[in-house]
């Protein structure tokens, strides 16, 4: 019977054996797992962080660029209102122009067409009263043979000058909106310098 128990004594042994092995064995895998899942973890909260960074960086970006948007928009804004501004004062200039002022200009006009035989002149309503006949026969017949008719351009500064059918326009908010194309670029830069 000795040897029955020392058989079954070893066989015992041995699968205590193969258990503590197996126990060993699955302590180790589940070692080896929970590292490797610290690691995972560890690597997506180093994933998430840089996700979380790169929009934090995309978002700030936006806004940036939507402030310098805003602020571009902004500036252009009150170029453009202070450029309006120049063109308004201009064209109030011109409409306060007494009536030595205007006759200048208006002769000044007349000796561009010396060419022409005859231009009608058609003054603006509001300007009317700077011109006379008397001045027409005595100044500017002087240069040029110029008539002036006895209609008016309703609620306007400045005049047209008639030649054969083709009118040219010395309307003075026609001359302002004319010049602002030509002007805007030197008027900006002496601006906003």
């Amino acid at each position: 019977m000795s040897d029955l128990k020392l058989i079954t004594d070893r066989m015992i042994e041995k699968k205590k054996v193969e258990i503590q092995n197996k126990i060993q064995q699955a302590e180790l895998e589940a070692k080896n797992r929970l590292a490797a899942a610290d690691t995972d973890l560890a690597e997506e909260e180093v994933k998430q962080k840089k996700m979380i960074d790169v929009r934090l960086a995309n978002e700030f970006e936006k806004n940036k660029n939507s402030l310098v948007n805003h602020k571009r928009d902004q500036l252009l804004s009150e170029k453009q209102l202070s450029l309006n501004s120049v063109f308004e004062k201009a064209l109030m200039e011109m409409e306060q122009w007494n009536e030595t002022e205007f006759q200048a200009f208006l002769l000044s006009v007349l000796k561009e067409f010396k060419a022409m035989e005859r231009v009608e002149l058609i003054l603006g309503e509001k300007s009317a009263e700077k011109v006379s006949q008397q001045w027409i026969e005595e100044v500017a017949s002087k240069e040029l043979n110029v008539s002036l008719s006895n209609e008016t351009i309703a609620g306007k500064f400045g005049f047209i000058l008639k030649d054969n059918g083709i009118q040219y326009n010395y309307l003075f908010h026609a001359l302002i909106n004319e010049s602002k194309n030509h002007l805007i670029p030197s008027v900006s830069k002496k601006l906003f310098q």
